[in-house]
């Protein structure tokens, strides 16, 4: 096979150069980078990560985050969204949503996980703008964080499920272990059990757990139609009145094994050798280690492999004419299955790029006989883009079957590099991704006052930043978590450098992405080569950008919150130049706006907090009484598969038992129950007695919640319900009686403030800190109120002074008129992130406090560095001993991002 080089010429985006070399060319270099730069411009990137405190949580945690919104190639601080969206999912439905604003590109948030809302179970969080929702949620910020439930789950039950086949039936086993929390066996128990498909019960039993705790279950497999939602639901009679229920999918049983192949460049050519990788997954979407051969049509074994990383691995092929391959493949438990290779092509040409110089890439273009035959001196391109923006570009003439040269890596962003090989029609004949990495992550340094420290002990660090030694100015969040509380895999962690690096810019689920950044190393950079050679990249069409076909932008970039709608007579005809009327009562806020020939009104940048209330009046000045006001709605994100589910924890209370036995004693020390009817006598200082509208209610209250219980609360009291008010459902704006809602009744609780009868809106007009006391009444007792107020139970809330009351007339801004149309909405508004409780300590009251069990010691999303690049910051220990463990990460004001491990010991 002919070695001789054939005509290579590059260039670096020095457009104007190319217009006399692409003539002879059907289309030019210099439309193909111009059609590129097109996308780049108007229709850039953007890209969202959070920073969250702790890797898992349990119900009545609160979840710390900090948003980071970055745009382009270079991740820079984005200007161009100004909110962003994050979603709590569970399942097929949306539990949360939060709606942050950011500045400078970054935003704080918090999710607090009340017992009325969330059950233990793996949730899925995903994080956009209003502008990625353009591109499709591929691209979005995806985690799935696992919630434990340490308080109502005593044990850690663990499952493992195998599948037998016999000709055209099926039998499945489960085995589900039994333990408590301190490890002891949960033995001779009667457990009752049922196989659900759907909400059609396929099979169900009873059986006894041995003296070991092991429970043994078999049943038909054969009967599933969707394995999707196959469950088995088990009841373990602790006593005749004590019974625990779990749940465990079934789904694992049903999937197999699964083995693809990847040609390096997309093809294999006949003559051509070529690098293939492969991936093996397991039943649950993780990578397995495998060891396979590839053997001819003619039964001959022509390679041999193994796998090198999370099931992925390469060999070499040198694929003959006429002729087929297949691997034979042996899985860990010896088992053995047969795969298609790709088919062979008779002639083409191939794209390969070695990435193992640090300082350069190699790339290397080869062709067979018949390809060479047919374009021999044609012309080709070669372009590398990356994050949309083209960053070198290559004409050649095919003159020889292989050609091998090299490109500096100083010529692009660390990240993933596109290499592109095009015939000069505009058609991409292969394609290679690689990445880039250059080391070029801030310097960062977090350094402590002491070598060690004691419990409860006053800890202060300092922070420095800096890019290629200089010092930058940046925004960081820090959190630090007793790691003895909170054991986790630094592997699988989600970070700042694996997310805007790694798995932002690709399709599907990535195992372990910190994995290739924690303690970089020479196999590690080998195995995110086999990684990226797996992986597609799909961020655009080269195609459709030759033919001028770009993304439909149905969504605009937000630069903040729009009320929008159009205004019309009651027989339907738009009002042009109609006055309508916007008011925020809360902010005492009234703005006027005027209506075009369509009857359209928008008011742009409005800031509205969530559950506040916002009145729309409209008038003419003809008067005219019969004027209808239509909002426009807004476009919720649809839920789709959720890419990180081979992330989700199956065995929760065993695999977190630890966090969750620290969790249980937590609450045990807040002396919190988990009843719903919570009895408690009212406090005298501050009752609800004084108001004639609740006389007639129990004096025993079903639960009550004091001052002090709200003392480090958050400001927004309609989250202090949530998350201190048991047996609630805040569901559309108002709240429920859980039980209630649960079996269909669907009758809101009546909320009192201070006496008065108000809705869920007008809590925004108080803050925590002004509230004396909260009492709960499941039952209405003698005083009528469920049927006067057609409620299903009451909260009443007396403020510290009386003096909150949203009917006093200054809190109400006089109506624009008198005629025409008016609306009250209730618009999702803008989330007040709360601030984290960092406990003081001094030698005098730190025996007065209780037992401090905290796992996250200290959370703050909001560090700046100086000029000098320099910050600094204190909190105090808790009771933990052992190994603490700081994590800082951040990204400065030209988007360089970075992270930085510490640890420090308690005595």
């Amino acid at each position: 096979m002919g070695l001789k080089k054939f005509l290579f010429t590059a260039f670096v985006l020095i457009i104007a150069a190319l217009p006399a070399l692409a003539q002879r060319d059907s289309i030019g270099l210099t439309t193909l980078v111009a059609k590129t730069e097109k996308l780049s411009a108007g229709y850039p990137f953007e890209k969202v990560y959070l920073h969250f405190d702790k890797p898992y949580y349990a119900v009545g945690d609160t979840i710390w985050f900090k948003a980071y919104l970055a745009v382009g190639p270079l991740h820079q601080p984005s200007g161009l969204s100004h909110i962003v969206y994050v979603d709590v999912i569970s399942q097929d439905s949306v539990v949360k949503t939060l709606k942050l604003p950011t500045i400078s590109g970054v935003a704080f948030g918090d999710i607090i996980l009340p017992p009325a809302m969330f059950k233990q179970g793996n949730y899925h969080i995903r994080a956009y703008t209003n502008w990625m929702r353009n591109f499709g949620p591929d691209y979005f910020f995806n985690k799935t964080i696992s919630i434990g439930d340490a308080y109502n789950n005593m044990l850690t039950p663990k499952i493992s499920l195998t599948k037998t086949q016999k000709n055209k039936s099926s039998e499945i086993y489960a085995k589900v272990l039994y333990k408590d929390r301190e490890g002891k066996a949960v033995s001779d128990k009667k457990v009752n059990w049922t196989v659900q498909n759907d909400d059609e019960t396929v099979s169900k039993g009873e059986a006894t757990t041995d003296k070991n705790g092991l429970l043994k279950i078999s049943f038909d497999g054969s009967k599933f139609t969707s394995p999707e939602s196959a469950n088995l639901v088990t009841e373990l009679e602790l006593t005749t009145r004590n019974k625990l229920t779990n749940t465990f999918s079934l789904k694992p049983a049903f999937e197999l094994a699964d083995v693809q192949f990847f040609p390096e460049g997309g093809e294999l050519i006949t003559g051509i050798r070529t690098k293939v990788a492969f991936k093996a997954l397991n039943t649950d979407g993780a990578g397995i280690d495998v060891t396979g051969s590839v053997i001819d049509n003619a039964g001959n074994e022509v390679s041999t492999f193994a796998s090198q990383h999370a099931g992925m691995g390469i060999f070499a092929l040198l694929p003959e004419a006429d002729k087929t391959y297949k691997a034979v493949i042996t899985f860990p438990d010896g088992s053995k299955n047969t795969y298609d290779l790709p088919n062979v092509q008779n002639e083409g040409i191939c794209l390969a790029v070695n990435n193992n110089d640090p300082e350069n890439l190699s790339i290397r273009i080869a062709t067979n006989d018949a390809f060479f035959k047919e374009y021999h001196n044609r012309g080709f391109y070669i372009v590398a883009q990356s994050g949309g923006t083209i960053y070198y570009t290559a004409l050649t003439a095919l003159q020889g079957l292989v050609y091998t040269g090299t490109v500096p890596k100083s010529k692009f962003p660390s990240g993933i590099l596109q290499v592109t090989l095009f015939a000069t029609n505009g058609e991409p004949l292969s394609e290679r991704i690689v990445f880039i990495q250059h080391n070029d992550a801030l310097t960062m340094n977090l350094t402590t006052n002491l070598q060690s420290y004691s419990q409860r002990q006053l800890v202060k660090m300092d922070f420095t930043a800096k890019s290629k030694a200089l010092p930058v100015q940046g925004s960081f969040s820090v959190a630090v978590i007793d790691e003895t509380k909170v054991p986790y895999n630094e592997d699988a962690e989600t970070t700042i450098l694996s997310s805007l690096l790694l798995t932002s810019d690709l399709r599907g689920y990535i195992e372990k992405p910190n994995y290739y950044f924690n303690q970089t190393d020479t196999k590690k950079l080998a195995d995110l080569d086999v990684l990226m050679l797996t992986q597609g990249y799909r961020r655009f069409s080269y195609s459709n950008i030759l033919e001028g076909k770009y993304p439909p932008l149905t969504f605009a970039p937000e630069k903040g919150m729009s009320i929008s709608g159009t205004l019309h007579t009651a027989t339907g005809v738009p009002v042009f130049k109609g006055i309508v009327n916007l008011q925020l009562p809360d902010r005492h806020i009234s703005v006027n706006g005027v209506t075009d020939a369509d009857g359209r009104f928008s008011f742009s940048n409005v800031s509205i907090f969530d559950s506040s209330k916002v009145i729309l009046i409209a008038r003419t000045y003809e008067r005219n009484n019969n004027l209808m006001i239509m909002t426009d709605a807004a476009v919720n994100q649809p839920v789709i598969k959720n890419y990180s589910d081979p992330d989700a924890i199956v065995n929760i209370d065993s695999t977190m038992n630890l966090y969750l036995q620290n969790s249980k004693k937590q609450l045990e020390s807040s002396h919190v129950l988990k009843e719903v009817v919570i009895r408690a006598t009212k406090t005298e200082k501050f009752t609800h007695e004084p108001y004639s509208s609740l006389s007639g209610l129990s004096p025993q209250t079903d639960q009550t919640i004091t001052a002090e219980q709200l003392k480090y609360c958050s400001f927004d009291v309609i989250s202090c319900i949530e998350s201190k008010v048991f047996g609630i459902w805040p569901s559309n704006n108002n709240f429920y009686i859980k039980h209630d809602y649960d079996a269909g009744t669907k009758t809101p609780m009546q909320i009192f403030l201070n006496g008065l009868a108000v809705g869920y809106g007008d809590l925004t007009t108080i803050r925590s800190e002004d509230i004396g006391l909260i009492e709960v009444y499941l039952k209405d007792g003698v005083s009528g109120i469920n049927d006067r107020y057609r409620a299903d139970g009451i909260i009443s809330i007396t403020t510290k002074n009386g003096k909150f009351s949203p009917d006093d007339p200054k809190d109400n801004l006089p109506p624009l008129t008198t005629e025409g149309s008016s609306i009250t909405l209730m618009p999702k508004g803008y989330y007040r992130a709360r601030v984290f409780y960092s406990p003081k300590y001094d030698s005098q009251q730190s025996a007065e406090h209780g037992a401090d069990l905290r796992s996250t010691i200290y959370w703050n999303p909001n560090i700046i560095t100086d000029k000098n690049g320099n910050a600094d910051f204190q909190f105090y220990n808790s009771d933990g001993r052992g190994s603490y463990r700081a994590v800082i990460e951040g990204i400065d004001n030209d988007g360089n991002i970075g992270r930085y491990v510490l640890r420090y010991n308690v005595r």
